[in-house]
């Protein structure tokens, strides 16, 4: 048993109120990518609407935080307009801190109650409701989804996450025991740690085998690495509110919005369960809302990040691949050469198969492809516009690219190939603009502003694909002096100070190297490699 569970239990009253629990326990403030306009414009392109370019947009984020998923955006969208607001005013006021050291002029954050949004703040091509929809009490749902209604832009776009049944039933168990032991601690770290303490008690002690002690173990080794911030705003909260996927969209018809789809497409496919669960679903369901139910039923699904329109958009779910033509076309998959195949032949008519960094596989014969998919594997962070890519991939293999019919012909193949793995698989992404960054390091390498003010604070860093880097102790003293300023002498003179003084360890064959010259040329010898492996992360812009 947990010496922390059998802490003295503290008698008596509740902690006193203050402003907000995120005051108190500010949540971190990262990107989110799924959120980005870019992600958001290629869903509502696949499904029919004419939705704001990214590159000259307005979004609105409810419960911003502290700005860290709409100040990314800003400073790489500078024609673009971003607000958020927050009840929390320290989580505000740190946002605002770090709009002003970058000197963002495109971005406003504001301490605001949800309940006091109206038209004053203008119209919006894009919402964005990330973790908050489920944590808020009923008038403040209503009022997400009317401000949804009232002030997106006729073709705009809203992002609600929720938390969802079935999958939540279970979990709602886990989290009432929590709430039942920490209420009776005062501080936010003392109930945090005794919700820990509470499933190391449980997991250790039910004896039976069976449904309820495997949830209990799932429950905790799930939570195990979860931060504390994370833990109490998502378990500890005295509201989190899950519905059901139907309950939802039935909610926002009655408040003049319609189902869009999903952030993440590929959870749309009802093939991607097999034929005969496809042939099934196609019976039970009679449109894409009630397929969408009924597969929330069989993934026992607990979370939702929902794409939402106005009433009079008609989605078409049946995509066209020629919307791909807008889009802009990345991949991380790399070929695997079969069983004693030398080298990889894109001309020829013999089988590749492609995996991804999460081990999905696709195996294509056709050259195009192929040749397509070395080009996205060469380009990998950043992206390729799709008709370049089915124009120089035909260049590659010596055809001809403007024949009309031709490229009529390879425009289907292309694009049915990459929708078909963008569909069922993470192999492809499609982006509503491109993602570019320096390939390489110049002379005096730059890195993302917003990224140089990060790495040495939190040891994070957005990229220009709007995801977190976890940066190494290394990285973490080096992406700051990539300001411009410093060329490689500089780079490695400033390292050294920063492990001669002890904040940085340079090791050789495993063991600490502290004197000035063995230093200076330890990372005078892997300076190229390490500005490398920062241009691959995408934070360099020169």
């Amino acid at each position: 048993m947990s010496d922390d569970f059998i802490a003295s239990l503290p008698a008596g009253a509740a902690p006193a109120p203050v402003a907000t629990s995120y005051d108190e326990v500010p949540y971190a403030s990262n990107p989110f990518a799924q959120t980005h306009p870019s992600r958001l414009f290629t869903v509502a392109t696949l499904f029919g609407l004419k939705p704001a370019p990214p590159q000259r947009c307005r979004v609105l984020e409810l419960a911003c935080a502290g700005g860290g998923n709409l100040i990314p955006m800003a400073e790489y969208l500078p024609d673009s307009e971003f607000v958020g607001i927050d009840l929390s005013a320290k989580q505000i006021a740190d946002g605002q801190t770090v709009v002003d050291q970058l000197g963002l002029r495109n971005v406003t954050l504001k301490r605001a109650n949800i309940l006091d949004v109206d038209a004053a703040y203008g119209t919006f091509d894009y919402v964005i409701a990330h973790g908050v929809y489920s944590w808020v009490a009923a008038d403040v749902r209503a009022k997400i989804l009317d401000i949804c209604r009232t002030l997106l832009t006729p073709n705009g776009v809203a992002y609600v996450s929720y938390n969802t049944y079935p999958g939540w039933h279970m979990r709602g168990m886990i989290r009432d025991m929590m709430r039942y032991h920490s209420s009776r601690f005062q501080t936010p770290p003392e109930r945090t740690g005794q919700a820990r303490a509470l499933l190391d008690f449980l997991a250790a002690s039910v004896r039976q085998e069976g449904p309820y002690s495997q949830l209990l173990k799932q429950e905790l080794e799930g939570l195990r690495h979860q931060s504390d911030h994370y833990l109490y705003h998502e378990h500890l909260e005295e509201v989190n509110q899950p519905v059901y996927f139907h309950q939802f969209v039935e909610a926002a018809g009655r408040h003049g919005l319609k189902y869009l789809g999903e952030a993440r497409v590929g959870t749309m496919v009802t093939g991607n369960f097999g034929p005969d669960i496809e042939k099934t679903l196609r019976m039970l369901a009679s449109d894409q809302v009630m397929a969408e139910q009924y597969m929330d039923f069989l993934r026992n699904r607990t979370f939702r990040e929902t794409l939402l329109c106005h009433a009079a958009q008609a989605p078409n779910w049946s995509v066209v691949p020629d919307a791909l033509r807008v889009l802009h076309v990345a991949s991380n998959s790399r070929p695997q050469p079969a069983e004693g195949q030398a080298e990889i032949n894109l001309a020829d008519e013999s089988p590749i198969t492609y995996r991804s960094s999460g081990g999905m596989t696709m195996t294509t014969s056709r050259p195009l492809l192929k040749t397509a998919m070395m080009m996205l594997q060469q380009a990998f962070p950043g992206t390729v516009p799709f008709d370049a890519l089915r124009r120089q991939a035909r260049e590659q293999l010596g055809g001809h690219a403007d024949d009309p019919a031709k490229a009529a012909e390879d425009t289907t193949l292309m694009a049915v190939g990459l929708l078909n793995c963008y569909m069922s698989s993470d192999l492809i992404e499609l982006h509503g603009m491109p993602i570019t960054f320096a390939r390489t390091a110049g002379e005096r390498p730059v890195a993302l502003a917003h990224a140089r003010l990060t790495a040495a604070s939190t040891g994070l860093a957005a990229n220009r694909r709007h995801e977190i880097i976890r940066l190494t102790e290394l990285d973490r003293h080096l992406v700051p002096m990539l300001d411009g300023t410093n060329d490689r002498p500089a780079l490695v003179n400033k390292l050294t100070d920063v492990a001669v003084g002890g904040a940085l360890t340079i090791r050789k064959q495993d063991t600490p190297v502290t004197d000035r010259e063995g230093v200076h040329a330890a990372l005078a010898s892997i300076i190229d490699e390490a500005l490398i492996k920062v241009a691959g992360m995408g934070v360099l812009v020169g």
